[in-house]
């Protein structure tokens, strides 16, 4: 039987694109070993913990009449998987959330000069007197003595009472007794301390990690992380108690990247909305929980820390809460996740390296791209691949994937130029034939698809995957492919002119324009990259609407920018229009596959999350482009020579 021309192969060599074809298999077949510890890893790690800070738990409960236990297996039944609680700080005290009181005091120093010191008093009468008095006495270095006649504890803090306002004081007794009585995980979190304090501080952790189990999570509360810069104490007590630290997410805290590091890999990521940020950004409850869910669903964390509404005419504030809480954990199950205590990513498997396969996979790609793109603009794009071209790629790619396995810097280097090439490369393919601009589009996206798997594997690692360290070429995959596909098409005459008669002659007003528009809209675009605050209310709600219709929603630059740009080209070209502007639409469509690409590049991302959104993104931006082609081929041009009819 014969066989097509694309299979047939000879000594000399075989057909460019059955190189092309069999670089991508092996690609993928490399790239798909790479990823198997990273997609196990996906499947195991989908149960998630909806936690409740105790302090918003006690109100709702005396206005509902019900202990605090009582309400908290109320909410156990609706979906609650844990507790919050942590330390008091000198701020805490002095209004009144623990029972232990602060006061100032002086004493006289040995030169008979008045130092000022902090008194400590607890209530004789309070049940936990003798185990609050312990704990003082650990973290001031100081004797307990009795205060009063009716059996008040005081302790001495040879510090002044202003500077232990940030500081934590003793831990919130009653948070840790109600998680245990009802049989809640906790998660503790550890106040700041001065400097002088760090081993007093270190050892009430350890007082307190000993004397209540249940805590199941830890991490440090207020701007600055205990111990600063000397962490090593606190993750070596971390370790020693088998105890794993909640990263939390877009922390800002002094010192939480370096605690990450050391407690790695017994780490769990954790998202909070404070109070503060949902009035100051007026975020709704169903906002709230959309947010949540995208957290669990897009970027793999397991700990959400949910608030009960701050406002509202609510005549059960802990059945409102309870019902947030079911519908969460209802959404949430939807998605494939569990509810539960998670476990540690890394607990029954070791944190793997880099695989070689990956550094493959990439290598490849890279070479193949960057092949491609130079033949494209120098005019050489031979039908046939000679044989000695195809040892020296396989050589190169061989040497190149053994740099990369080995040196982290040359693989980060080597990530970045894979991403920006392979965007290029596709976007290429996806505009290289208008009069088949479907066939086009499909080629440029599995292109597309090749490459960002290639690169998900080399980076498919543990330090990525809990994000310790960032993909370094995600504003490059903005910035260069736009220029290396505006250098093709001057160079090949794509545009009507060359890049030398263009630099030679004065530019006009409207290209003045449209370079401003483009480095507007660029600048626009790499600034609203990782920041979703800036994301105007209209934008946000189509993402939910989006999010909520179908699960993994396409990105915006693709639906609505790539895919439409890609359609509206390949009519400009069939109708002979905008000879002089269609290298806008090409510039377009090469941001659109940029994200195609980068989507890729959120390895805390599901992976097949990501696929489902770049499917939808596809078959979307299709949809959006043939309703643009159509509105400015039925409706605009028509209307434009209506105009300039009668301007005539």
């Amino acid at each position: 039987m014969k066989l097509p021309r694309i299979f047939s192969l000879s000594w000399r060599g075989f057909p460019a694109r059955t190189f092309v074809v069999f670089v991508s298999v092996v690609v993928l077949l490399c790239s798909g070993f790479g990823l198997v510890p990273r997609l196990r890893l996906e499947e195991d790690n989908r149960i998630v913990a909806i936690l409740a800070d105790c302090r918003d738990i006690l109100p709702l409960a005396r206005r509902a009449g019900l202990s605090t236990v009582d309400a908290l297996e109320f909410l156990k039944k609706k979906g609650l998987g844990g507790l919050m609680a942590g330390e008091f700080t000198g701020e805490d005290l002095l209004f009144g959330h623990s029972p232990v009181e602060m006061s100032p005091t002086t004493s006289q120093g040995k030169e008979g000069i008045a130092a000022q010191e902090t008194l400590f008093s607890i209530p004789g009468d309070y049940s936990d007197a003798m185990q609050l008095a312990r704990l003082l006495s650990t973290r001031t270095g100081t004797t307990p003595f009795v205060l009063s006649a009716s059996g008040d504890i005081g302790v001495i803090c040879p510090v002044p009472m202003e500077a232990l306002r940030k500081s934590g004081i003793v831990p919130d007794l009653e948070g840790l007794k109600v998680a245990a009585a009802a049989n809640l995980p906790l998660f503790y979190r550890v106040a700041p301390a001065q400097t002088w304090q760090l081993r007093q501080s270190i050892a009430v952790l350890k007082s307190v990690l000993s004397d209540w189990p249940g805590i199941s999570a830890v991490a440090p509360s207020g701007e600055v992380v205990v111990g600063y810069p000397d962490l090593n104490p606190l993750a070596s007590l971390l370790r020693e108690s088998g105890i794993p630290v909640a990263m939390i997410e877009f922390s800002r805290q002094i010192g939480a990247p370096g605690l990450n590091w050391l407690s790695f890999p017994d780490l769990i990521p954790l998202h909070s909305v404070t109070n503060e940020e949902l009035l100051a950004r007026n975020i709704d409850r169903v906002a709230l929980r959309e947010r949540l869910i995208r957290a669990a669903v897009e970027r793999s964390v397991r700990i959400l820390i949910l608030r009960p509404a701050v406002s509202g005419n609510m005549t059960s504030p802990l059945n409102s809460f309870g019902e947030e809480v079911k519908t969460l954990a209802e959404e949430l199950n939807a998605r494939g996740l569990r509810m539960g205590w998670p476990k540690l990513p890394f607990a029954d498997r070791p944190a793997w390296r880099m695989s070689i396969w990956s550094a493959v996979a990439c290598s490849m790609t890279l070479f193949l791209s960057m092949i491609r793109f130079l033949k494209r603009i120098t005019g050489t794009q031979d039908k046939t691949v000679d044989r000695s071209e195809v040892v020296a790629f396989i050589v190169l790619s061989c040497l190149l994937a053994g740099a990369v396995w080995r040196v982290g810097s040359i693989a980060r280097l080597v990530g970045a130029l894979t991403t920006a090439f392979v965007v290029t490369e596709a976007a290429l393919l996806a505009m290289e034939d208008p009069n088949r601009c479907w066939k086009s589009m499909v080629t440029g996206f599995l292109f597309a698809l090749v490459g960002g798997l290639a690169v998900a594997a080399l980076f498919s690692d543990p330090v990525y995957i809990l994000r310790l360290n960032t993909f370094s070429g995600v504003k490059l995959t903005l910035m260069l492919p736009p220029l290396l596909v505006a250098l093709h098409d001057m160079r090949r005459r794509i545009h009507p002119e060359s890049l030398g008669s263009l630099l030679s002659r004065p530019p006009l007003f409207g290209e003045l324009a449209l370079v401003m528009a483009l480095a507007v809209l660029l600048g626009i675009i790499l600034f609203r990259s990782d920041n979703v605050r800036f994301i105007p209310g209209l934008e946000a709600r189509i993402r939910n609407a989006l999010e909520r219709m179908l699960i993994a929603r396409p990105r915006n630059r693709e639906v609505f920018i790539g895919y439409p740009c890609l359609l509206l080209y390949a009519f400009a070209v069939r109708a002979k229009l905008w000879s002089r502007s269609r290298e806008l639409l090409r510039l377009g469509v090469t941001i659109g596959f940029a994200s195609v690409v980068n989507s890729f590049c959120h390895y805390h991302t599901p992976l097949a999350f990501i696929l489902l959104r770049e499917f939808h993104g596809l078959w979307g931006g299709a949809l959006a482009g043939v309703a643009v082609v159509f509105v400015v081929k039925f409706a605009a041009l028509p209307l434009w020579r209506k105009i300039c009819f009668i301007a005539e």
